[in-house]
């Protein structure tokens, strides 16, 4: 769900170039509205001078690339995007100067090495709410908020953290509590889902699963839909996937319903993590099912098309800010020969003849990923592989 660049809350009512804008605001607030045409006006303008991307950056030394006419070596194009990163930074810090987005993270950082006690601790978390809800006003891009994001959410997740640790779980059950989802004055739920993240991974690999509590898998679920990190924060969701009290399958079904299977798909994969052996029927389960289609099949396997003989390889953005693999002591993944099995016979009784028909169609990349086909061939005559079916 969007939310309004004005007030903060989720919307879709009214669209002005990228972003939205509630009704409310927009009936209620024209000078506002006006300030965020032309704020973006500005924005625009400004992107236009600088590359706002890294991908950006890369585009513009291939392009200089093309315009010389000896070829570079690899490392002169290493040592390129090297400093068209280093510029990039500069120019960000730059752009925190203008906008006072440098002097509000030092204030802010300040008063979190200060903090004292959980009144403290509030008081500088609403005040970094508040923070992030001006940034979207005196940036509508977003560009401050990313800024304000990046130096302040790690420590604002880490000293929730540490009260969470000293407290347990009746004080993260206040943080969801206080400051949960579509609560007023909170724009950035990321530090929350973050230490709820932190705590579910504990409690399950010290104490059970049984003893996580259901809201806060609850909570974790409600952004299912929810925009960039913290979509992707609630995937933890999934290390809690068979609590006694939880009904998962039908959380994994009702997403599926409402086109949520990406979601689904990453909730699954840690719960693959967590406890492969437990979590291999439930999958199974969906794919012999003859009402969910093949599409949504494809989607849902991806939960185990990135676990490879290295074990996990892929960055982990769920909790993101706290290397879990280390601080939990968790080994790497290694397939178990019978779940691996049990998967490969249902994956060929379901899924092989649609691949093979669709592949057989000479699909382009859009197709592929419209229909939801592998990337590259699968051929199930031969031995085949997990990560043979990424999309």
């Amino acid at each position: 769900m969007k939310r309004c660049e004005i007030c903060g809350k989720p919307t879709t009512s009214h669209k002005i170039d990228d972003y939205y804008v509630c009704h409310t605001c927009w009936s209620e607030d024209p000078e506002k509205v006006d300030e965020l045409k032309e704020q973006t006006k500005k924005e625009e303008e400004e992107k236009e001078k600088t590359e706002d991307t890294i991908e950006g950056l890369k585009n513009l030394i291939k392009k200089r690339k093309e315009e010389v006419e000896e070829e570079k070596t690899e490392e002169e194009m290493k040592e390129e995007l090297k400093k068209a990163m280093e510029k990039r930074k500069q120019e960000e810090e730059e752009f925190a100067e203008r906008s006072g987005g440098k002097d509000t993270a030092e204030r802010i950082s300040n008063k979190l090495e200060d903090v004292d006690s959980k009144k403290e601790l509030y008081s500088v978390f609403e005040e970094y709410q508040k923070e992030m809800k001006d940034s979207l006003k005196k940036s509508p891009k977003g560009r401050l908020f990313r800024y304000l994001e990046g130096k302040l959410c790690k420590k604002i997740s880490d000293i929730l953290f540490e009260f969470s640790q000293e407290e347990g779980w009746p004080f993260v059950m206040e943080l969801i509590e206080t400051y949960g989802l579509e609560r007023e004055g909170v724009i950035d739920s990321v530090p929350i889902e973050e230490v709820v993240s932190r705590m579910i991974l504990l409690t399950r690999t010290e104490e059970g699963v049984e003893n996580i509590p259901v809201k806060a898998l609850d909570y974790l679920a409600t952004f299912c839909d929810a925009p960039d990190m913290e979509w992707e924060m609630s995937f933890s969701l999934g290390w809690g996937f068979d609590h006694p009290e939880f009904d998962f399958e039908d959380l994994i079904e009702e997403k599926i319903q409402m086109n949520e299977g990406i979601w689904a798909s990453g909730v699954l994969e840690r719960a693959f993590y967590a406890d492969q052996r437990k979590a291999a029927p439930i999958l199974i389960e969906f794919l012999k099912r003859d009402d969910i289609s093949h599409k949504d099949k494809m989607t849902l396997i991806q939960a185990i098309t990135f676990f490879t003989d290295e074990g996990w390889p892929r960055m982990e953005t769920s909790p993101r800010y706290w290397d879990w693999k280390e601080e939990i002591g968790y080994e790497s993944f290694e397939w178990d020969e019978e779940v691996e099995r049990s998967l490969k016979e249902v994956i060929e009784e379901e899924l092989a003849d649609y691949i093979e028909r669709e592949q057989s169609k000479d699909l382009d990349m859009m197709a592929k990923s419209h229909k939801a086909i592998p990337v590259h061939e699968c051929d199930f005559s031969e031995d085949w592989s997990f990560i043979d079916l990424q999309l």
